[in-house]
């Protein structure tokens, strides 16, 4: 089982740094050219490599909280990928059973974190902040979903916030990966797994903010006109 655990830790670190390399690349390059999708396609395999690993780690070493920060992180990075799938919701596309899936897995994972922080709030002060935050975010995020399978998005351009901030936010638990691995605050440690997650939140939402007041990227035909329009984003980003 030693060399069970050796392995798997090999490969979470390879997952691991292909995720934190191929994420950054994706969020500095053109969104929805070439290179953006074949980084983000990268950036997915990557983020299930982590997964996998992670929760065999979990597992094997009785780790709760690893545990489920597994699923958080997948799960964004999930519900980011198939954001790209769902582009229609606002005109009445169905969601997938995966998508239902995912949302739900989120929707759990969430309320354990919160729940899991009652606990270290009570031994370990600040540090419950912690699964909190990430409880909250993945919670939130899993009730939007189903929301927005049940009763059609307002904003046509849902998908794209969806994508870039599921994404960024599985980026950002990678980059907390990083961090806490590598550097230490002391009894405030717990800042670390909190500032990565906020310092992305702040560069993403400048990076869809600024996609989306981009100009023209492709061209429709409207119906029942004839006439051309000018569309905002490609499907393929």
């Amino acid at each position: 089982m030693a060399t069970s655990l050796h392995f798997a830790l090999i490969l979470h670190i390879i997952s691991g740094s292909i995720a934190l390399i191929t994420g950054f690349l994706s969020m500095l390059n053109r969104k929805g050219s070439k290179p953006h999708r074949l980084t983000g396609k990268l950036f997915f395999a990557g983020m299930t490599g982590v997964f996998l690993t992670t929760i065999f780690i979990a597992w094997f070493k009785n780790l709760p909280f690893l545990f489920m920060v597994g699923f958080f992180s997948y799960y964004l990075a999930c519900s980011g990928y198939r954001a790209l799938k769902l582009k229609k919701l606002h005109a009445g596309q169905p969601a997938a059973p995966i998508d239902w899936t995912v949302s739900i897995i989120g929707i759990v994972s969430g309320a354990a974190l919160i729940g899991f922080s009652v606990t270290w709030f009570a031994t370990r002060g600040g540090w419950g902040l912690v699964p909190l935050s990430f409880g909250i975010f993945c919670l939130v995020g899993g009730i939007t979903d189903m929301r927005n399978y049940v009763r059609s998005p307002l904003n046509k351009n849902h998908w794209v916030i969806t994508h870039g901030g599921r994404m960024g936010g599985s980026f950002a638990a990678t980059l907390t990966a990083f961090t806490v691995v590598n550097f230490s605050l002391g009894a405030y440690t717990w800042v670390l797994w909190l500032l990565p997650g906020v310092l992305t939140g702040i560069w993403i939402n400048r990076l869809i903010r600024g996609f989306m007041k981009k100009p023209v990227l492709k061209t429709e035909m409207l119906e029942n006109t004839g006439i051309q329009q000018q569309r905002a984003f490609p499907d393929g980003v």
